[in-house]
């Protein structure tokens, strides 16, 4: 008597062609979803980062697109990619990319100098992988509020600001650290410092 003929759903081939099948409709999926939305993100992205660049001049942000495209032109020096912003044709001041290691990842910031570049009139950060709770509170206006109209330069040498204790006062040279998340807050010291000094001995030699 002949054996009777498998299905082939029944034979131990199935289950792989299955998974195939499953996995290349996911992927079709997901390529697809990604594509329909890839240029809406990275739109999204670019007007996030054009508000925050009105944001460190004080710029005023309701239309974005439009208050951008009157204040701001992008420049370059060097290698020195920035943003110079414009009030009635007088330079308010120029707005640079700075990024550098946080605990956990990159950090990206936007810094804002005055039209003299001795004194900060802005800082925000732009990107950061701190721990939420602690070094996240990087983000916190308070903290980013501290480096506004500080003097850049010391006897002719970039201010490295130390940092103390959050509940203690501040002066010209000092930042008040986020109470548990030392490492963070030292990080956007250090990335501010290092980030300036090569911004600053690139526009002179320019």
């Amino acid at each position: 008597m002949e054996a009777q003929k498998k299905l082939f759903s029944e034979t131990k081939f199935y289950p792989i062609f299955f998974m195939i099948i499953i996995t290349i409709i996911c992927v079709g999926i997901l390529a697809t979803f990604y594509h329909l939305t890839h240029k809406r993100v990275q739109n999204y992205q670019l007007v996030q980062i054009k508000k925050q660049v009105l944001e460190t001049f004080d710029l005023p942000t309701e239309t974005v697109s439009e208050n951008y495209q009157k204040y701001i032109k992008m420049q370059k020096r060097d290698t020195i990619t920035f943003y110079e912003a414009k009030r009635e044709n007088n330079v308010i001041g120029y707005c640079f990319p700075v990024q550098g290691s946080g605990l956990w990842g990159t950090i990206r910031a936007l810094v804002a100098l005055d039209r003299d570049m001795s004194k900060i009139i802005g800082f925000t950060i732009v990107e950061q992988n701190e721990t939420p709770g602690l070094g996240a509170r990087i983000n916190e206006s308070w903290f980013l509020d501290q480096f506004k109209n500080k003097q850049i330069f010391s006897n002719n040498e970039v201010i490295k600001y130390a940092l103390i204790p959050e509940d203690e006062k501040a002066s010209k040279t000092e930042i008040q650290q986020i109470t548990g998340a030392t490492a963070s807050s030292r990080a956007v010291v250090n990335i501010l410092y290092n980030n300036l000094v090569e911004i600053i001995q690139k526009f002179k030699n320019s």
